[in-house]
């Protein structure tokens, strides 16, 4: 995934003139296997070279990490046999993956909890009905939306080719990763058309 943070005159998701945090998902676009990761040269000052987070097969077989920089570990996804949704581990905590994509306030909508302690709830909600689907990150506590995933292809100067674009406006780095997490759930749920 490459990172930029832009500037935009009517920027969506946020308020008018936030810095809009723009996420670019390269790899092959398969929600649980696809290893994602930012080789971003870009001379613009508005690029970095970090990788906010990046899927690997890791070594067990049914497990991917989330990595940050690709260096530091900070998730592992641990997938259950079959078609079913199993653990995430975060740190020395492990949950069912089923908390990251609990019913929402709609059927295209799952939510999550993250943020300060852990206690704010955030929902992705589908957008559209043609696969792949778009979907829109809402923060419940103020019911407005802070982030959009949108899986338009385009092709990026010195990064390549990019399957989709996150955008979003926000800069808490648990919420990321738990927006991120939950996003790459609701994807491989409604890919199934479980």
């Amino acid at each position: 995934m490459a990172q930029r943070a832009s500037t935009s005159t009517n920027p969506q998701p946020g308020a008018e003139g936030e810095i809009i945090n723009e996420l670019y998902f390269t790899g092959q676009g398969d929600p649980a296997t696809s290893a994602s990761r930012s080789d971003t040269t870009e001379t613009s000052p508005s690029y970095t070279s970090s990788t906010l987070s990046t899927f690997r097969k890791a070594p067990e077989p049914r497990s991917l990490s989330v990595t940050y920089n690709e260096q530091f570990v900070v998730a592992f996804l641990d997938w259950a046999l079959g078609v079913h949704l199993g653990s995430v581990i975060k740190g020395a905590d492990r949950e069912p993956m089923t908390n990251l994509v609990a019913p929402g306030s709609s059927d295209r909508a799952r939510s999550f909890k993250s943020g300060r302690a852990g206690k704010e709830k955030f929902e992705w909600r589908r957008v559209g009905n043609k696969h792949p689907f778009g979907y829109e990150l809402f923060s419940m506590d103020t019911e407005s939306r802070i982030a959009r995933y949108d899986p338009t292809p385009r092709n990026l100067p010195k990064v390549g080719r990019a399957y989709a674009l996150l955008e979003y406006g926000f800069h808490e780095d648990n919420l990321i990763r738990d927006a991120l997490l939950a996003l790459c759930l609701n994807r491989w749920i409604d890919w199934r058309g479980m």
